[in-house]
């Protein structure tokens, strides 16, 4: 009774709360028509410029400084800026929403800066400083973005955040802490960090060029950035070394501009960059080519270790980035999107939690914000801005992650109020959407994207750029600007050159005109089906009848065999290895990952050796391999006849959890003093040192007779953590190709 006494004063008390918002609405529509003007309408909110309606729910901007919320399960139903902002670039419209917003987005990001000089620790992370930083952060407060990017470095290389199976190389995104660092150097000019990120970048990269880099598919190896959960972006049967074998569209798409920025900082230092431009440059086309999806006109997340498949779910990040950074043709048009904002991916994942499955990510939405203004496509802005928006206001806060459903941040994982990176994200939509800043090494451009229903004035003051200080006004609204002035002289091309110094007054004004036949993908709220399960018995493949599925196609060595509504395919016959996988197909045509393939085989075509016979002394019925071994492994496999050949490793690592942790272990493999490809050995359990799998796979072509291997530690081996990258393996696996 007691508990039904509370929740209804709760409810009352919420209703009082409408109740006055809706008056102080009245009032202020009375005072000032101009706030009843709809900027924005759907089927589940309105946004107009003084407040945001859902439903039963009610957020207001009283003024800049402060936004009333009604809704529900807050920490507080009003937010008042409380710190001093002064140092910082001020933002000011004839929306109150937005400047109320732009204020409450910074203050969240001041109140994590520590003594004006770096973020507190939970708010350092590889990941979050290389986006946050490069959203805006870099322009905001180089100083502590600085200093902390720095407290990511290890032996002059980024750290890698903790992840999937140990960490790097399976989780390798941490190279976009380069488009942090590059846009601090765009932003200061400052020669001692572009000399000093310089070297970590390249060390990086040369890293990642040794053990992910497939130099025949032109592709790195390695989990998608940020979406670093296993099941939560992946089928359920990868283990972390199935997902290290995948390709990932954002880890392509970070990695090519991190390559980029390391050829234009070699350029401006002088130093040799040939290598990396052919590098980014077969990258780039494999990009373009390889993450294509049949009928489809957005990327695939990921494409699978064999063959050709790829997903059939989309990656809102990183194609959004690939639209930022110029890589793909495609536009933001045709990602899907939901009716509160983009979602990280399209289909969701059936029977998983909200985490980054059934979530959108203020982050991602930004990125999006931020690519259809390179894309010139107002309506994708205004209804991008307006999902931004929405968020913020009626949560009084910069959530992480809130509900594709409801747009509710209830029952998400790891809810967190004032998040950095979402706050970030969302300065990003006033400096890189509004204000259109792209800065390069040259110069600051501008590029503004407006749309009609944020038409007057948008001003921004005290712009820190290298030793000038910028007051900017944007007039009227567009996707073109009109006319161009620098201190009141006109001028062809609306940029600031580096080397200007003072205060400065720069006015743009925009063509008023609305562009016709732009598009956006808005989908339902869709679930791909389950993914199925495949065997093998008495000559006949055998699945799980998924709900759901209208029909299954069977692939054979990648290439799709047939298309059935059975759930078994008779008189399976294989004279040489062959590998099987099915997918689910429903009724609109969404698609299920792919089955855990089944390789079949006859037993003559494998042979396993035991690891430790090769030693001279054999201590137990393993080898272990240490970081602190004085001498390589040496191994030799005395193959029957010549032939090609797929190696692997029986091993163990129980250094840590298998989703976390940073102890993946991994050695070099020679083959006759030739470098063939780094094995990786990803956490198994923590304490699990009896719990075996395989490593990732090698295809090696073998002379008939002795043929010659070494396992050895190179310095490129070393993990995140520093000192444990140990490994048992206990059997090397011999499969013959052909």
């Amino acid at each position: 009774m007691l508990i039904q006494n509370e929740a209804m004063q709760k409810y009352q008390l919420n209703q009082y709360i409408h109740f006055i918002l809706i008056l102080l609405a009245t009032v202020n529509m009375l005072g000032c028509k101009s706030d009843n003007n709809l900027i924005f309408k759907s089927d589940q909110f309105y946004i107009y410029p003084n407040r945001v309606e859902q439903g039963e729910f009610l957020a207001i901007a009283k003024n800049k400084k402060e936004i009333n919320s009604s809704y529900p399960y807050l920490q507080n139903n009003k937010w008042k800026l409380k710190r001093s902002l002064f140092h910082y670039p001020a933002y000011q419209s004839n929306h109150d929403i937005l400047n109320a917003i732009y204020n409450l987005s910074l203050e969240e990001i001041d109140r994590k800066i520590l003594n004006d000089s770096i973020f507190s620790k939970e708010n350092i992370s590889s990941t979050t400083l290389g986006y946050s930083g490069m959203l805006s952060l870099a322009m905001l407060h180089p100083k502590a973005c600085q200093n902390s990017l720095m407290q990511r470095v290890k032996n002059d290389r980024i750290i890698q955040d903790s992840g999937t199976g140990g960490s790097w190389p399976i989780s390798s995104d941490r190279l976009i802490w380069a488009t942090a660092a590059w846009d601090i150097y765009k932003v200061t000019g400052d020669t001692d960090w572009l000399r000093r990120t310089y070297f970590i970048i390249k060390n990086s990269i040369d890293d990642d060029i040794n053990l992910i880099w497939n130099y025949h598919s032109h592709l790195f190896k390695g989990e998608a950035s940020f979406l670093n959960r296993q099941e939560q972006s992946y089928p359920k049967w990868m283990s972390p070394t199935d997902i290290y074998e995948t390709y990932s569209l954002s880890n392509q798409v970070v990695h090519y501009k991190a390559l980029l920025i390391l050829i234009e900082m070699g350029n401006l230092l002088s130093k040799d960059t040939q290598k990396y431009n052919h590098i980014s440059e077969a990258l780039k086309k494999s990009i373009k080519s390889k993450f294509k999806i049949e009928g489809k006109k957005y990327l695939s997340q990921f494409h699978y270790s064999n063959y050709n498949l790829v997903s059939q779910h989309s990656d809102a990040l990183g194609e959004s980035l690939a639209n930022i950074w110029n890589i793909s043709e495609n536009t933001v048009e045709n990602i899907p999107i939901h009716q509160f904002g983009v979602a990280c991916f399209h289909p969701q994942i059936p029977n998983i939690a909200n985490y980054h499955n059934n979530s959108i990510w203020p982050f991602i939405q930004a990125t999006w914000n931020w690519a259809a203004a390179e894309n010139q496509n107002t309506k994708a802005v205004l209804w991008g801005l307006a999902s931004s928006i929405r968020s913020t206001a009626l949560f009084l806060t910069n959530k992480r992650s809130f509900s594709i459903e409801n747009g509710d941040f209830q029952h998400t994982e790891n809810d967190s109020y004032s998040n950095l990176l979402s706050a970030s994200a969302n300065i990003s939509n006033f400096l890189h959407v509004l204000m259109g800043i792209n800065l390069t090494t040259e110069e600051l451009e501008f590029k503004p994207v407006i749309p009609r229903e944020f038409k007057g004035k948008q001003v921004l003051s005290n712009l820190k750029y290298n030793k000038a200080i910028l007051h900017i006004e944007i007039l009227g609204f567009g996707n073109k600007i009109s006319s161009f002035t620098f201190d009141g002289t006109p001028y062809k091309r609306a940029v600031v050159p580096k080397n200007i110094e003072g205060h400065h007054k720069i006015v743009i004004k925009m063509n008023n005109e609305i562009p016709v036949d732009e598009k956006i993908n808005v989908v339902e709220h869709l679930y791909s089906p389950e993914t199925p399960s495949l065997s093998y018995t008495n000559n006949q493949l055998q699945w799980n009848k998924i709900k759901n599925a209208t029909h299954y196609k069977v692939y054979q060595n990648g290439e799709l065999l047939l298309e059935t509504k059975d759930n078994h395919m008779v008189e399976v016959n294989f004279s040489q290895p062959v590998e099987f996988c099915v997918q689910a197909v429903d009724s609109l045509n969404q698609h299920s990952f792919l089955s855990e393939p089944v390789l079949l085989y006859e037993s003559k075509y494998e042979k396993f050796l035991e690891a430790e016979v090769f030693q001279s002394k054999p201590k137990a019925a393993y080898v272990v391999l240490k970081k602190t071994d004085k001498e390589p492994y040496y191994f030799q496999v005395k193959a029957p006849r010549k032939g090609s050949y797929k190696l692997s490793f029986l091993y163990t690592n129980g250094n840590g959890d298998i989703k976390t942790g940073d102890k993946c272990a991994s050695r070099s493999l020679w083959q006759n003093s030739g470098y063939i490809g780094s094995i990786v050995f990803p956490q198994r359990g923590k304490g699990k040192w009896n719990d075996y799998g395989y490593s990732n796979s090698f295809y090696v072509d073998l002379k008939k007779g002795y043929n010659f291997f070494k396992i050895s530690f190179e310095e490129f081996n070393n993990n995140m953590n520093g000192e444990r990258n140990d490994v048992r393996i206990d059997k090397i696996r011999l499969l013959r190709i052909e």
